[in-house]
């Protein structure tokens, strides 16, 4: 992979500084939000048209749904063998960078798939097993791609020893750093890495709440940050827990609005959203928010 940007603010490929806007693709039919949407080729290349026109920065294609099983989403995602997650990413993969030239990434667990997805041009590999495979560690260290780790525990059901954290705070970044430090001892470069704190997986509404409010403590671990908010049933939790109807996935676009806008004042680099126009607009607005209480003598 050609080298991109120096420094931690400039990630591969040279995008601005700004904070980046991940569309995500599912290429699945039981993806929580939109599976179904985007399970053919044609259907997928179509929807990623309109996520760039919209202003994504990356295009995040998932083959296997990674919800969790719980009280939201019952038992959870269906397994899906390797060979139909690469059936279902790579040719999607090869025609976004090929036919609209768009930067990639994959979201995947196995080395395989990640191995097979970077060949067909991906330029990310999107991990939320917090670094837990070796073999997919060192495909990624061996193909110059970028790494985000993203924080989760066991299958990321919320519930048992999965939410029992001394302190959700200093656990999710202790134990980010440590599959960062696995990372780098695999060979992926320190520029290369991002970690993400998820939002949602192995953390109450209330964790979830807490690691987005502490996100500018994960900024400083000197990693760039992405933070994915988007749609999840945190929002409706705590709509809930405040007397609030709880809504649908497709309802929760200004409980998003509101995280990624917070995450965005804390420093993150790149927020992972489903609604691109609408999340694109407050990124806009929240930064130049920023840059006026800058220029105010005051910070948001």
């Amino acid at each position: 992979m050609q080298e991109g940007g120096e420094g931690l603010g400039m990630p591969e490929g040279g995008l601005s500084q700004r904070c980046q806007v991940w569309a995500v693709l599912n290429v699945t039919p039981d993806s929580f939000s939109d599976g179904g949407e985007a399970v053919t080729l044609d259907a997928a290349l179509g929807k990623a048209k309109r996520l760039l026109a919209e202003g994504a920065d990356v295009i995040d294609v998932g083959g296997a749904s990674s919800r969790p099983a719980g009280a939201t989403y019952g038992a959870g995602a269906a397994q899906v063998s390797v060979e139909e997650e690469i059936a279902r990413v790579v040719p999607v993969v090869r025609a976004l960078v090929r036919e609209l030239g768009a930067r990639v990434s994959v979201d995947t667990t196995r080395s395989e798939v990640a191995r097979a997805s970077v060949e067909a041009g991906a330029a990310i590999v999107n991990d939320v097993s917090n670094g837990s495979s070796e073999a997919l560690l060192a495909v990624v260290a061996e193909s110059g791609a970028e790494l985000v780790l993203m924080h989760n525990r066991g299958d990321g059901r919320v519930a048992g020893e999965n939410i029992a954290y001394a302190s959700v705070t200093d656990d999710v970044l202790a134990e980010l750093s440590a599959a960062a430090v696995r990372a780098s001892c695999a060979g992926v470069a320190f520029k290369r890495i991002w970690v993400d704190p998820g939002i949602g997986f192995a953390k109450t509404a209330e964790q979830s709440l807490e690691v987005l409010a502490a996100l500018p403590r994960l900024t400083r671990l000197g990693y760039r940050v992405l933070a994915g908010p988007s749609r999840k049933s945190f929002i409706a939790a705590i709509e809930r827990s405040r007397g609030a109807p709880e809504s649908t996935p497709a309802q929760r676009i200004g409980g998003t609005a509101a995280a990624v806008a917070a995450a965005v004042l804390a420093g993150a680099h790149a927020v992972r959203v489903h609604d691109v126009k609408e999340m694109r607009q407050a990124v806009i607005l929240t930064e130049a928010l920023r840059e006026a209480g800058k220029r105010g003598g005051f910070t948001c």
